[in-house]
């Protein structure tokens, strides 16, 4: 489910998109200014002032350009383009301004969509982000590729995907990721040369395993590595591409801000009071116009042919659905699609239903490389040329989310250019030529058709939920989890009792808005809004495991753990392939002050996902602080293996390194993390910590002020600059900083009350 948000989310002023709304249209006239300086700021607002006369110009050629591979005989590849694929998350087509939407301000999008292919009906395979997505990137089925919720699913390496085939045909590839949903551990990463997931602020949330980053800093990090794409001398291996004999790039920009809670930052919050999501997408639209510009400045717009497609949509309270993930009625899955290219690609409305299962494909077919085996996907490149097809396949989607979460049915569906069928307890069955918005259940009295989608659903699927790839449940994972004691550890989720059906998601709708209310409320720490929620649900239904989640978080939050326990166990009752429930309790157990436990609980977690780094951090923390560095390090090591690319990580072996006075070891991985990001503030921190232990005061000193020039709210690294300042003899200075310090109440208590004790000595030495 791609619940609800971190708490941590961070909505400070916009870097590169503030000022956009100022120039859009009346409805956002008087915002005020973006904050000055950056020349991604500026950048930003010339994208929104200019980009119609950079499209314009660019011109459309009424052709496609010439494809060859296998697949399209007879045709030659004039060269590789470029391609950048931008997903939104949660966006409805139908809140898009192309799409019709009168109150939409998405321009930019609405004239990508005019100047190239717009899509009219495109529908995605479940309204979830991680299954969603790897149909994008693999063409198949959830039912094919076994990803059928978040968070305790993974793509398996078996299936290549558009960014591992672009990668063997000497593709440069990058991906920018917004959600925690699609951290690498999932298997989207594969392909890519540099996968973008750092979330900003945050540990992801207990309930929704979720945190985010918002767009425009993910575009800022996509805008970095263009820079040296563009910068870097052409590659004598990679294959030719747009730019000559530099090779092509394929790069990947996920945008996450319109899932809910719905809060754009200015001046897209204050134009749209009334209606915070479309807010959220036009801020979204002012991002995609800063890449554009950005491809423009590097001179690589005219050559990269850009796909844009939403993973699914948002209910927005139709059918009784606040947000999404339990139904699959049009709102929650029906998406938009463009594709645009200049001087390419001719401005077209494509009015046959397609599928997120053809995005891979068509991209593929697009640039002249090797198709995926896909069995249903399918290249819309004669579709694009506007050649007559034959009949539409049909369109699939599901949503498995009510079962794992609530132990609630699933919902699949079928649709045909008119029928679409439901298969649910109580079926639905709708005439979509006369009934859009999926209002009159026609099952009762369209029997003979509702029975043919059934067996044609039947068909499709081979009679079965098909792969569910939860996890790394091998034979050495079980016995693992079996010499912890978790005898029956690994099994598929909990079944009916005997007797027990599994009810319709539209008889529980209300109370899963409930819990997703309670859940909020947890994030925002008003335990006693939500705990009477949760309560109430699990006296009628005990065997729903989300309201076990929110009230374990809920007991978390108040700092009642042996309850929290308590109820992540009932939940591993319902969902033992959980290993994030094995954290959680190894953190409760870790709170209670009982290590023992905690070590235990973070194994179990391993057994069922060796590359779980979250867990071997927890058991490096908790050997390191017994003593035990050696152990220590190698889990830490471990957990750098599984994510090499997460500053956080590499953090924590940094330090407790630098604790078991492996100091050369701990410079190289503070090294390590700033190669990644070069204005990781920690990190400058640590290694300003190092130079200062080794006397290199003007060193440290010049690190300590380069890491608050990036977080000034460190109170860690502004005493660790005050007392350099005062082996300096630098007195004066080093009292200015203890007081900032000894005044600023976000600060931890203990290091307050270290620079009051500092102040109030450094006060009795003489300055020099």
């Amino acid at each position: 489910m791609t619940g609800p948000r971190n708490t941590m989310k961070k909505r400070r002023s916009p870097r590169t998109v503030q000022r956009a709304a100022s120039s859009r249209t009346s409805h956002s006239a008087g915002a005020a200014p973006g904050a000055p300086g950056t020349s991604s700021r500026r950048r930003v607002l010339l994208a929104v002032l200019g980009l119609a006369l950079v499209l314009t110009a660019t011109g459309v050629a009424y052709r496609v350009w010439h494809r060859g591979d296998a697949a399209s005989p007879g045709a030659t590849v004039a060269r590789r383009d470029n391609i950048l694929l931008i997903t939104l998350d949660t966006t409805r087509a139908d809140h898009i301004g192309a799409y019709g939407y009168a109150r939409a301000r998405t321009r930019h999008l609405d004239r990508l969509a005019a100047e190239g292919v717009r899509f009219e009906w495109a529908f995605s395979s479940a309204p979830i982000t991680l299954p969603a997505h790897a149909t994008i990137f693999t063409g198949l089925y959830p039912f094919e590729h076994g990803v059928r919720n978040n968070g305790n699913f993974y793509l398996s390496d078996r299936f290549p995907t558009l960014a591992t085939v672009l990668a063997g045909q000497g593709y440069r590839t990058a991906a920018f990721v917004s959600a925690f949903v699609l951290d690498r551990r999932y298997g989207l990463a594969r392909g890519f040369e540099v996968y973008d997931d750092r979330m900003q602020g945050a540990q992801a949330q207990v309930v929704s395993l979720e945190a985010e980053r918002r767009g425009d800093h993910t575009a800022e990090a996509l805008d970095r590595w263009l820079d040296q794409y563009a910068a870097a001398p052409p590659s004598s291996s990679g294959a030719a591409g747009a730019g000559g004999d530099r090779a092509p790039f394929f790069a990947w920009l996920h945008l996450y801000d319109p899932h809910e809670p719905y809060r754009a930052p200015q001046p897209f919050g204050a134009a749209f009071l009334d209606a915070p999501y479309d807010g959220e997408i036009s801020f979204d639209d002012a991002i995609v116009a800063s890449v554009l510009d950005k491809l423009r400045q590097l001179g690589l717009l005219d050559t990269t042919l850009i796909a844009i497609v939403g993973d699914h949509g948002e209910s927005l309270g139709d059918h009784g659905e606040e947000t999404h993930s339990m139904f699959v009625y049009d709102s929650a899955i029906r998406v938009p699609f463009i594709l645009w290219r200049p001087g390419r690609l001719s401005p077209r409305v494509v009015r046959e239903p397609v599928r997120l299962t053809d995005v891979a494909p068509t991209l593929l077919d697009l640039v002249g490389a090797p198709a995926l085996p896909t069995p249903h996907g399918r290249s819309l490149v004669p579709v694009v040329l506007g050649e007559q097809q034959g009949e539409s396949p049909p369109i699939y989607a599901e949503t498995y989310l009510p079962e794992f979460y609530s132990n609630w049915a699933p919902l699949r569906t079928l649709r045909d250019a008119r029928w679409k069928f439901i298969d649910a307890p109580r079926p639905e069955l709708y005439d979509l030529s006369r009934d859009p918005a999926e209002t009159e259940n026609l099952y009762a009295v369209q029997a003979k058709t509702a029975e043919a989608m059934r067996r044609a659903l039947t068909a499709l699927t081979g009679g079965s939920a098909g792969a569910m790839a939860t996890g790394r449940l091998d034979r050495e994972a079980r016995e693992k989890l079996a010499a912890l004691g978790y005898i029956g550890a690994g099994a598929e989720p909990a079944a009916p009792l005997p007797g027990e059906s599994r009810a319709d998601p539209k008889d529980m709708i209300a109370v899963f808005n409930r819990l997703r209310r309670a859940n909020s409320a947890v994030r925002d720490r008003r335990f006693s809004e939500a705990l009477p929620i949760v309560r109430d649900v699990l006296r009628a239904n005990p065997r729903n495991a989300f309201a076990r989640l929110v009230l374990g978080s809920a007991y978390m939050g108040m700092e009642q753990y042996r309850e929290a326990i308590a109820q992540y166990h009932t939940y591993l009752e319902l969902v033992p392939t959980s290993s994030y429930a094995h954290l959680w309790i190894a953190i409760c157990q870790v709170r209670r002050g009982d290590q023992d436990q905690a070590l235990r609980e973070a194994a179990a977690a391993l057994a069922l996902d060796p590359k779980f780094a979250d867990a071997r951090v927890l058991r490096g923390g908790i050997l390191a602080s017994r003593g035990r560095y050696d152990d220590a390090i190698a889990e830490l090591r471990a957990a750098v293996e599984s994510d090499p690319a997460k500053p956080m990580v590499r953090l924590d072996l940094a330090k407790v390194l630098a604790e078991a006075g492996r100091t050369d070891e701990a410079r190289k991985e503070y090294g390590a993390i700033l190669d990644i990001q070069a204005d990781f503030a920690p990190a400058l921190n640590g290694l300003g910590a190092l130079e200062a232990g080794a006397g290199r005061l003007a060193e440290a000193e010049t690190l300590f002020r380069r890491s608050l020039d990036v977080e000034p709210r460190q109170a860690d690294a502004r005493f660790n600059l005050a007392r350099v300042l005062e082996q300096q003899g630098r007195v004066a200075d080093a009292r200015e900083e203890f007081a900032r310090i000894a005044g600023d109440p976000s600060a931890a208590p203990a290091v307050r009350a270290a620079a009051r004790e500092r102040l109030a000595t450094a006060r009795r030495a003489p300055s020099r």
